[in-house]
């Protein structure tokens, strides 16, 4: 489970820096309840390119939740709701962006314990 927030945290680290243009701003995550978590971040890329966004929860183990966005544009802002389907609380929470399906460019992530 997750703990909720009153606020929006924003303390992503990168996990892999952005390449070929590609990268992510302003993300933030809210917790509004112990089953949600609620990504938000500007997808920036060069002007005009197709971008998606990925998010997702896991611990240590591996996955837990995930969700993808469907094809945006560079410069859009993304709104991903990651749903919890199970007891065990989540350690870390990621956003990626991605140049095509699967081909990804930038990536965040915040511990969460």
């Amino acid at each position: 489970m997750l703990t909720s927030t009153t606020k929006s945290l924003t303390t992503f680290a990168d996990m892999l820096r952005p390449a070929h243009g590609y990268f992510l701003a302003d993300v933030r995550l809210d917790i509004p309840n112990p089953t949600t978590a609620i990504f938000k971040a500007t997808l920036n890329g060069p002007k005009g390119t197709p971008v998606w966004a990925r998010a997702w929860l896991s611990t240590e183990e591996g996955t837990l939740a995930e969700t993808a966005s469907p094809q945006m544009t560079a410069g859009e802002t993304i709104t991903l709701e990651v749903k919890l389907h199970h007891t065990e609380s989540p350690q870390y929470a990621y956003l990626r962006i991605e140049s095509a399906p699967l081909k990804t460019e930038h990536v965040v992530a915040l511990k969460l314990t």
